[in-house]
């Protein structure tokens, strides 16, 4: 039984953010482009969403549906004695399935080979920003939960942080982690790079159970990256003892992590779509609530 693989993104509204209707371009809008968009041209391939439905699961108002690529192509088809090539009377289609869970703004996706998960965010992208109600909107992968805190504590020396974030959506607690940095100046985007090539702390303390405590800047960027309004890399190294011609001597085994290597993700062998459309409600849940959940459904 084929597995299937499917990604968690979040849907931000980007250029009109600051709009004073924000919970109209979220809750009416978005859906509604996806509900009635036409198709789009892109190189040889006509985009388009298909087979949409607007359905309730488990108390969740979701869109479901497809993206799909298609265009006329040449078969080879028999007539009579003979095979010839023949351009099909319909357009010959590719499908990714899509789950949009409308007020959490997560968008769960599936991968194929013929649509990658980076293709699907790009090409979802741009069938909702072409809207001039939606205007701008960033598709971002979230990340597996707790990785970018593992990653970091597994380094012994962080040399770099590289943050690039957006303005996450008002009255979300995201925002207040973030306001200090880009409210006052009214900023949609933030790069924030830190480095010393000798490595500088990222920890502040430990807790009471020994977890660690990352210093605000390194909290407040990883929480918003975590929900899906920004990615980070980060690299450093860790000290080891290798034996020489004549002694022992230390050198700097270099790592690297980044955020879109590491992207939240569910597989299943699931066929029936009622039960594959409830697995996915859950892994919408534990994609909202940062939970660690197994990896197969």
């Amino acid at each position: 039984m084929r597995s299937r693989t499917f990604f968690a993104a979040k849907i931000n509204i980007h250029g009109n953010i600051f709009s004073q209707d924000l919970d109209e371009l979220i809750f009416v809008h978005i859906p509604r482009v996806i509900l009635e968009s036409e198709s789009k041209r892109i190189h040889s391939w006509n985009w388009s969403f298909t087979d949409i439905e607007s359905i309730n699961v488990e108390n969740r108002n979701l869109i479901t549906g497809n993206l799909t690529k298609s265009k006329h192509a040449n078969q080879n088809v028999k007539v009579g004695k003979k095979t010839v090539k023949k351009k099909s009377e319909d357009e010959l289609a590719h499908t990714a399935f899509f789950v949009y869970d409308i007020s959490n703004e997560i968008l769960v996706h599936e991968s194929t080979g013929a649509i990658s998960q980076f293709d699907f965010r790009r090409v979802f992208t741009d069938l909702l920003s072409r809207d001039p109600l939606v205007g701008e909107v960033k598709i971002l992968p979230i990340p597996e939960p707790h990785k970018l805190r593992q990653e970091l504590l597994s380094i012994e020396k962080i040399t770099t942080v590289t943050f690039h974030l957006i303005h996450p959506n008002p009255g979300k607690r995201e925002f207040d982690l973030y306001q200090s940095l880009i409210h006052d100046y009214g900023l949609k985007e933030l790069d924030i790079s830190m480095s010393n090539k000798e490595g500088f702390p990222v920890v502040e303390d430990k807790d009471k159970d020994g977890e660690a405590d990352f210093k605000p800047a390194i909290e407040s960027g990883i929480s918003l990256v975590e929900s899906g309004y920004g990615d980070v890399e980060f690299a450093g190294f860790d000290e080891v003892v290798v034996q020489g011609k004549k002694k022992k001597r230390i050198t700097r085994k270099k790592k690297r992590f980044s955020s879109r290597r590491s992207v939240r993700n569910m597989k299943t062998e699931e066929t029936d779509k009622p039960k594959l459309l409830s697995k996915i409600a859950s892994f919408i849940m534990s994609v909202k609530d940062k939970k660690d959940v197994g990896e197969k459904y």
